[in-house]
């Protein structure tokens, strides 16, 4: 449903572009430029292409960005870059349009205890959680259809797999049911399904060309199989077709968005200081790869290299920082220009006063060192008086403060900012540390252009039951030392159950956890025969 609301969406917006700008007269620079803006918050692209036409702005002048936003619905209007009441005239507009609430926040769970399944399922829909799985435990300490626990235990991000476990019926416990056919349903109808016969789905994705997205391809047992209940079972859905992302450099604006039009994706326009001319396309991301329609791809256009202003003879602190901070912080902070700063003595300029400043006009690249000469005023040295035993050089030495929480993108644009570059990057699970944030990094003072090592999150280990089902504890303990080694902290506790088959010995049954203690409790088969070698080429030929 999804999937068709995209191409109709992205079909009736290009033919309105295609009216619009078949209606659009010449001669409407003019008034264009005087327009006043109003408030697009809560509106639409569409209310916006058409105050475009009702207004003969320049289209070249309007942008429009894609982002995330927690309390703006998807496809609705979150900002503008001119307000509302002020006229367009010479600058460009940028429309920040939502993409809905962000898939990468890290979400709190809510109290389980008193809910139903069907409460805590909708709960989790309401959240926009992406993959949630219901698992069912025989546990006669909790009555039958009440909460267990989930799988984390307290928050995940929407895009973590969740599972949540719900204690199932002992009578029901070894019996079965027939697996019915469930080509073409929704994941919706696979879960009441599945529900309502105490079975577990573990998902899987696959791209399609004939099945539209969200709807089940194949399941593993197949239609007509006996399933166990409280079992798992493999259920793979549509993640509809899929777009080749290309490399979209140098293009013109109007191929890029014919190109968007054509396979159903949204260009989210970001306009970044680069060293490449005004309104050059110089990137794009995705550029490799494949995506879906309606999904965003963000393409990167230039405004030039960045203008030098000329601070020589002004303040350091009052007048040039100011500038410099907000250079830095426009067009996505992508100038990431740093300066540096000496001193000179001198008897007739106020302290922090610029003396010369290099480059002085013109333009300068993003990521270009400004050289800054300041006055250290000094008393004149009265005569006849004995010369003044020299000052000590400045300590060129930069303090670097502990930046434990940043993301890795922030902390590396602030290491620039202080001029030095990262160093080693090293990688560690934690609890309280979100995914790509820094947990630590070296502290203290540090020459120019000297490296900072750091340490980023791996957010915290999550160990997925499904995962291991049938496989061999062995592969588990070496998955588990290796996860230990990046700081996981996780511990197993392996307890058997009898098996017939000698050829189950020691595979992986059911795992719980993670306990108070992050404690996973894994249960194995165990072969309590003998097996045979009666013609000896180390294979077993027979049970004992």
């Amino acid at each position: 449903m999804k999937h068709l609301k995209t191409i109709l969406k992205v079909l009736f917006s290009a033919a309105v572009m295609t009216i619009l700008v078949g209606c659009s007269g010449s001669g409407s620079q003019s008034k264009g430029s005087s327009v006043k803006l109003v408030d697009f918050t809560g509106m639409t692209k569409l209310d916006v292409e058409t105050w475009i036409n009702d207004n003969s702005v320049d289209r070249e002048k309007v942008f429009y960005t894609y982002e995330p936003s927690e309390t703006v619905p998807e496809d609705k209007i979150v900002s503008q870059s001119v307000l509302p009441g002020e006229e367009l005239g010479d600058n460009t507009l940028t429309i920040v349009i939502s993409t809905g609430v962000d898939p990468d926040t890290e979400i709190t769970f809510v109290n389980f205890s008193e809910m139903s399944l069907e409460e805590i399922q909708q709960w989790f829909i309401n959240e926009h959680f992406e993959h949630v799985s219901v698992q069912y435990v025989y546990d006669t300490n909790y009555p039958v259809g009440s909460f267990v626990a989930t799988i984390p235990a307290e928050k995940a991000r929407r895009t973590d797999t969740v599972i949540v476990q719900i204690s199932g019926d002992p009578e029901q416990a070894g019996l079965s049911v027939k697996m019915p056919s469930m080509t073409g349903w929704t994941k919706q109808q696979a879960e009441e399904w599945a529900n309502t016969n105490q079975v577990s789905i573990s998902y899987s994705t696959q791209h399609s060309t004939t099945v539209a997205e969200n709807i089940v391809i194949s399941t593993d047992p197949k239609s007509g199989d006996e399933v166990m209940k409280g079992s798992v079972i493999q259920v793979t859905y549509s993640l509809g077709a899929t777009i080749p992302a290309i490399s979209l450099a140098g293009k013109s604006r109007n191929e890029i968005e014919a190109w968007g039009n054509e396979n159903g994706i949204q260009i989210s326009w970001l306009q970044c200081w680069n060293r490449t001319a005004s309104g050059t396309v110089y990137g794009n991301e995705p550029s490799t790869g494949t995506m879906r329609m309606g999904d965003v791809m963000k393409v990167y256009v230039s405004v030039g290299p960045i203008p030098v202003k000329d601070y020589t003879g002004l303040s350091y602190q009052n007048n040039f920082l100011g500038w410099f901070n907000s250079i830095n912080s426009q067009y996505y902070s992508t100038a990431n220009l740093k300066v540096s700063v000496s001193e000179k003595e001198t008897t007739d300029k106020e302290s922090g006063t610029i003396l010369s400043q290099t480059p002085n006009s013109g333009y300068i690249n993003p990521n270009g060192t400004i050289l800054l000469v300041i006055a250290k005023k000094v008393a004149p040295t009265p005569t006849p008086t004995p010369t003044a035993a020299p000052t000590p050089t400045p300590d060129p030495r930069i303090n670097i403060p502990s930046m434990t929480g940043y993301s890795e993108y922030d902390f590396k644009h602030a290491l620039h900012a202080y001029g030095v570059m990262e160093g080693t990057r090293t990688e560690m699970y934690s609890s309280s540390i979100a995914k790509d944030y820094i947990i630590s990094n070296d502290t203290g003072l540090f020459m120019p252009n000297a490296t900072v090592n750091y340490v980023v999150s791996l957010g915290q280990f999550v160990l997925n039951p499904y995962d291991w089902a049938g496989k061999n504890y062995n592969e588990l303990e070496v998955f588990v030392a290796s996860a230990n080694r990046l700081g996981a902290g996780v511990k197993l506790d392996q307890t058997y159950v009898d098996d017939e088959d000698w050829r189950n010995d020691n595979h992986i049954c059911e795992i719980w956890g993670p306990f108070d203690d992050n404690t996973y409790t894994v249960r194995c088969s165990k072969y309590r025969g003998i097996v045979y070698d009666t013609d000896g080429d180390g294979e077993p030929d027979a049970a004992g």
